[in-house]
């Protein structure tokens, strides 16, 4: 009797995870189906640097567009504007000069054509509104005519697919399940090995092609593919084999959006907010951050190591 309840209960739970695995199949449809790059940037933080009643003015302006196309900020002068355009913390910034009727508009071509097009026509409009114009001065220029970042898409991209296959591969060889802690710190310690290999095989690419820190891009392949390995073993502890559908549910559903390299802050509701909040999402705001902007940008690590971090813990427990 004991042995048919464990039994009819595996079978419930292999049942709920089936039915779990073809909704989330059904979302990557629709996703799929829908999730082209949108005509208005969600939320693209600006900067504008001007006398502090008209600076005022400027940004109550473009932060009433319907729909928050732009977030607009003051700043106090233009080495800070062209400062935070530089680090990637703004992707814009206007610098008024009221004896002239002609602005100065500070962008960064590496962010990609399509992001930059985007919110030079929302600063168009609200300048036109006043009656003014705008230069354009790029700070950051795209490297190798990579204005549409695919060398970064590839890199991160193919990191998430490596700790994948990997975590399929030790679940072939050894079943979904450690039996116990210490084969489980083995399968651990695999993934990190791994890992940080390939950490430098995309630290390598990734520092030739942008002629970057080779550390920096080694530390975020490393991470990529611990993020994508142990979610998937952590999900595959929860759901059995089913959990390697779940698993690429995930990295399908997040990848979506992005089959047209379209950049996060173009991309449609829901998926601008959550993005940036999961593995490839995030791995990809580091490399473009490592790429271009110094690596200045501490938090989508911090989101991959979350996810390894509860990752082995569900591993553990």
């Amino acid at each position: 009797v004991p042995t048919r309840i464990v039994s009819l209960s595996m079978g419930r739970r292999s049942m709920l995870a089936a039915v779990a695995v073809g909704l989330l199949q059904l979302v990557v449809l629709v996703t799929l189906a829908s999730a082209g790059p949108a005509d208005e940037p969600h939320g693209a933080p600006i900067r504008i640097v001007a006398p502090r009643v008209v600076a005022t003015v400027l940004v109550e302006r473009a932060n009433a567009v319907p729909g928050r196309p732009v977030r607009a900020e003051a700043l106090g002068t233009s080495q800070e504007a062209r400062a935070s355009v530089r680090t990637g913390h703004s992707v814009a910034a206007i610098v008024v000069n009221l004896a002239a009727e002609t602005d100065t508009l500070y962008m960064a071509s590496a962010n990609g054509t399509d992001l930059n097009r985007a919110v030079r026509r929302q600063v168009d409009a609200v300048e036109e509104s006043f009656g003014r114009h705008v230069v354009v001065r790029d700070l950051v220029p795209a490297k190798h005519h990579d204005t549409g970042q695919v060398g970064v898409y590839l890199i991160t991209a193919t990191c998430i697919l490596i700790g994948f296959v990997v975590a399929i591969v030790i679940a072939w060889r050894r079943g979904p399940v450690a039996p116990t802690l210490a084969r489980g710190a083995v399968r651990l310690g695999v993934a990190t090995g791994v890992s940080v290999a390939a950490g430098a095989i995309a630290g390598i690419a990734g520092s030739v092609r942008y002629d970057g820190d080779l550390l920096g891009w080694w530390l975020l392949g490393t991470l990529t593919v611990l993020a994508a390995v142990s979610t998937t073993m952590a999900l595959e502890s929860l759901f059995g084999v089913l959990g390697i559908g779940v698993a690429t549910t995930l990295f399908v559903i997040e990848g979506a959006p992005l089959v047209r390299l379209t950049p996060t802050l173009l991309l449609p509701d829901p998926w601008a907010s959550i993005t940036p909040w999961l593995p490839y999402g995030s791995s990809r705001a580091a490399g473009i951050s490592q790429a271009y902007f110094g690596g200045s940008h501490a938090r989508p690590l911090l989101v991959l190591t979350a996810w390894i971090t509860v990752s082995v813990l569900t591993l553990i427990v």
